[in-house]
């Protein structure tokens, strides 16, 4: 029987197909078998209010696991290990990042924080809330994290078929030197498989070989992601690089060589500077970078130039809906942050 890696590209969004990608070592090459073209398929997602249903859930979960067991009988392939692009449990209570995540940001590559697990009991409350008021779907808070509550059960249930490790492909693309190119822009998803496929071989015009809209649901980014978490998961130990803190703090990319695994922390020394006039009571503070403190997920070139916009409408730490209500929100959580301490 043939040894099958599998990689899932995690999405929970109403309706859409979860994308998996299933690949085998053929002669040196890593190729993808054409799941799209199978007679069965992932589940669907249910959007992220349904995160708080366990039930709703569970059947998701469920149905990943005997979709693969499925495809593998089907195919008369053995799972030896599966890569899933989600994290693989939440963050420890007292830490402000995970390893992996705090690995990513020496690396320079942005990612979102996972919340511990009191943190998500905070925020089932304020999506409760949120929803219970009639609040929108699509303007819920925390939408960026809600969807890691499905990834640590996926990890749970699916280390019963195979060994899962958690992967990042925007990682794999920085390593392989393809990120520059974002995959939702024009020729991204192009350039990210060309690179892959210097290390794994496909495509590479084999006449069985299946196309690419075949090998997994969803869009091109989606199928891109699923494929290059299934090279991760189909490398042996000593060909992964790990960013974070193994065996379970950790995300994994491609050994490919790249200078990103160990760029070095320069520490430069503090320039004081003459303190600006504030402007609508918030005092400038040096120009340095910093992560949002509300969302941990934007990067402010010169904190905190921005503050205002990024919470009137795209901070997903917030539980405001209305642009001033969130922009209040923010300045009396963090308006203290706001301010040098030259």
């Amino acid at each position: 029987m043939r040894l099958g890696f599998a990689g899932i590209d995690l999405a929970f969004a109403k309706r859409k197909r979860l994308p998996v990608a299933l690949c085998t070592w053929v002669d040196g090459r890593l190729v993808p078998e054409p799941l799209g073209a199978l007679p069965f398929e992932p589940p669907r997602g249910s959007g992220n209010a349904m995160v708080l249903d366990e039930d709703v859930v569970t059947e998701f979960v469920e149905a990943t696991a005997t979709y693969l067991v499925r495809v593998c009988d089907h195919l008369g392939v053995r799972l030896g290990r599966i890569a899933i692009d989600a994290p693989s449990a939440p963050r420890l209570a007292g830490t402000d990042r995970r390893a992996a995540e705090l690995a990513m940001d020496r690396a320079g590559i942005s990612c979102f924080s996972t919340p511990s697990a009191d943190d998500f009991n905070e925020i089932f409350t304020k999506v409760r809330r949120h929803l219970g008021q009639g609040g929108a779907e699509n303007r819920i808070p925390h939408a960026n994290q809600l969807w890691m509550v499905v990834g640590f059960r996926l990890f749970s249930r699916l280390s019963e078929l195979a060994p899962c490790v958690e992967v990042f492909p925007q990682a794999t693309a920085r390593v392989l030197g393809s990120g520059q190119v974002h995959k939702s822009e024009s020729g991204g998803v192009e350039a990210q498989l060309a690179e892959a496929a210097i290390h794994t071989g496909w495509p590479g015009g084999g006449e069985a070989d299946p196309a690419f809209e075949d090998i997994a649901f969803g869009p091109a980014h989606d199928r891109l992601d699923a494929y290059l978490s299934a090279w991760v998961a189909a490398l042996a130990p000593e060909e992964r690089h790990a960013f974070g803190d193994p065996p379970d703090d950790v995300i994994w990319a491609p050994k490919v060589g790249s200078a990103v695994f160990d760029r070095p922390v320069v520490t430069k020394p503090k320039r004081r500077l003459s303190r600006p006039k504030a402007r609508s009571g918030v005092v400038h503070a040096e120009r340095f970078k910093r992560m949002c403190p509300g969302c941990g997920a934007h990067e402010f070139v010169r904190w905190p130039f921005g503050w205002d916009a990024h919470a009137a409408y795209k901070c997903v730490g917030l539980e405001g809906t209305a642009p001033g209500a969130r922009k209040a929100e923010f300045k009396t959580k963090f308006g203290h942050t706001f301010r040098s301490d030259s």
